[in-house]
């Protein structure tokens, strides 16, 4: 069995719990315990108290990307784990729409003397069924710009390469999950099929930065229907507008997901 919390998201419909723009899931799978982002806050630890999950004992924490959103919830937490990412998690960047910085609020420095730091632009290993998959190929025409909003110290568009995803192999085929999808989430699944040789995309869950009726998401949506998958999660920076554009045109397969918001997965 494979069990997703959502500890923090974009949505709460739980009022006991609370949400912040940005994401956390905790899984356990194959004898692992992962967090998978860790939000802005402690939003994510403490909702992870109340739905009585101990971050205490993990065995490794994945951070997608160093956005602030995902990553400086990381500052609330004290286990000396492994940390993994991608070697350009600590570039610099600043939002286009507000000019702020975007990245995280701890050095590279600090956050080695916490954590185990791991960091790789190729496939990691976290166990033989979980894999962080490092830089993500780019290879379609339809996921470009509109996944990347920010900039870096000279001005120019932050190309986010440090946006990176984890797959689960299952007997029913592959689990994708994304933090922001910055590098796309069709590339991120294609990538995952090429990391683990599999091509039947069982589920893919997390946040797939899409904003608008365009393009880009017309094209996402014909690549989920085209390849048959069967469970969509959408999260974080998945606007109200896509998730409803989703279900209009996939109702069986998607699901919204919010904090609190617990999957049971067979594997």
């Amino acid at each position: 069995m494979i069990k997703i919390v959502v500890l923090n998201d974009d949505r709460c419909d739980n009022e006991k719990l609370e949400c912040e723009h940005g994401l956390s899931l905790y899984i356990e799978y194959d004898n692992i315990k992962l967090l998978f982002d860790a939000g802005q806050t402690d939003i994510f630890l403490n909702n992870a108290m109340k739905l009585g999950i101990n971050l205490d004992d993990l065995d490794a924490i994945v951070l997608s990307h160093g956005d602030y959103d995902h990553g400086n919830g990381l500052k609330y937490l004290n286990a000396k784990t492994k940390l993994v990412c991608h070697p350009a998690f600590m570039k610099y960047r600043v939002s286009k729409r507000t000019g702020n910085f975007a990245g995280l609020n701890q050095t590279k420095e600090e956050l080695n003397k916490r954590f185990n730091l791991s960091l790789t632009k190729e496939p990691y290993n976290i166990s033989e069924s979980i894999i962080f998959l490092g830089e993500i190929e780019r290879n379609n025409d339809f996921e470009k710009e509109d996944n990347l909003p920010s900039i870096d110290e000279v001005g120019n568009v932050y190309q986010h390469f440090d946006d990176s995803g984890i797959v689960l192999k299952t007997s029913q085929g592959i689990i994708v999950i994304s933090g922001c999808s910055h590098s796309g989430i069709c590339n991120i699944i294609e990538y995952a099929k090429k990391v683990t040789n599999m091509e039947k995309v069982f589920a893919v869950i997390g946040g797939f930065h899409l904003k608008e009726l365009n393009n880009q998401t017309n094209k996402t949506i014909d690549y989920f229907i085209n390849n048959n998958i069967e469970s969509i999660y959408l999260a974080h920076c998945t606007s109200d507008i896509v998730c409803e554009e989703f279900l209009k045109r996939i109702p069986k397969n998607v699901k919204i997901l919010s904090s609190g918001a617990c999957l049971n997965i067979d594997e």
